[in-house]
């Protein structure tokens, strides 16, 4: 019994720790409809920890989240009507510290149908993110877009999956989720609320209190006619989650002489 106990106890102890999958570098719900064909986009997407989690330990090659700037560059191009590509450089900022590369991206994303030809709109989204200085080279994102328009109400839903193609560590894939809510109140003014979330590994899921989960009360907006922003804090929802963070992105599109005509997408943001 003793010998039992103690295999039992030095298995526990030897266990990899479940890497947590939740995306700081992009807090972002996506519609299921593209900007459109020929437009360019720039885009700068920042995170910023006010209030890391108390008494919150690094894990080996994890840096400490109180204090921390994410911060992400981001080049999107609309290759069709109903598809666009984008490349990504990842930057962060620990707490007294300098800006460190922490990594690159590169996706497309597309719309299956035209938008508000069927009840639902539907979209598709697959990610390769190279990240710097982890246990995974390379890792896989996959998401289904889910949209849909109440009169000035909408909703978007993005079940998230991912998986460490890549690794050292003994990660299988893991589910994300990130949603909204916002409402329509002008053109250039629209206040929302986003979700986002990570249970862990599907055939391992982590305890409730072991899980992230946030809720960001967020405005949507326009400034001038290419410039639009996002804003708001976020707020942890359980016990492994950082009690406050702030989010902030800011976007500007154009076309060439070339290019196509200005984007169709009715995204806020």
């Amino acid at each position: 019994m003793r010998k039992a106990l103690i295999f039992a106890l030095g298995a526990l102890a030897c266990r990899v720790p479940a890497a947590r999958a939740l995306d700081f570098f992009e807090l972002e719900v996506y519609r299921a409809s593209t900007e459109g064909k020929g437009l360019h986009e720039i885009e700068n997407q920042t995170t910023f920890v006010a209030n890391g989690r108390p008494g919150a330990r690094a894990e080996e090659n994890e840096v400490p989240r109180h204090r921390l700037l994410r911060t992400t560059f981001e080049y999107n191009y609309g290759l069709t009507d109903k598809i666009d590509v984008a490349a990504y450089t990842l930057l962060q900022k620990p707490d007294g510290g300098d800006f460190e590369y922490a990594g690159s991206r590169f996706r497309i994303r597309g719309a299956l149908w035209e938008q508000g030809r069927f009840p639902l709109d539907l979209g598709w989204y697959v990610e390769a993110e190279l990240p710097h200085n982890t246990e995974t080279d390379l890792e896989l994102e996959f998401r289904s877009i889910v949209s849909r328009d109440f009169g000035r109400v909408s909703v978007d839903v993005n079940p998230i999956f991912e998986l460490p193609a890549v690794s050292e560590e003994r990660r299988t894939l893991e589910f994300n989720y990130a949603a909204r809510v916002y409402y329509r109140l002008s053109r250039s003014l629209q206040p929302g609320v986003e979700f986002f979330g990570d249970i862990g590994q599907i055939r391992d899921v982590d305890r409730s209190r072991e899980q992230q989960h946030y809720i960001v009360p967020v405005l949507y907006g326009r400034l001038l006619k290419r410039f639009r922003f996002a804003v708001g804090p976020g707020f942890g929802l359980t016990r492994a989650s950082d009690p406050v963070l702030v989010k902030l992105a800011l976007e500007y599109e154009f076309t060439l002489p070339t290019g196509g005509g200005p984007g169709r997408g009715a995204a806020p943001y």
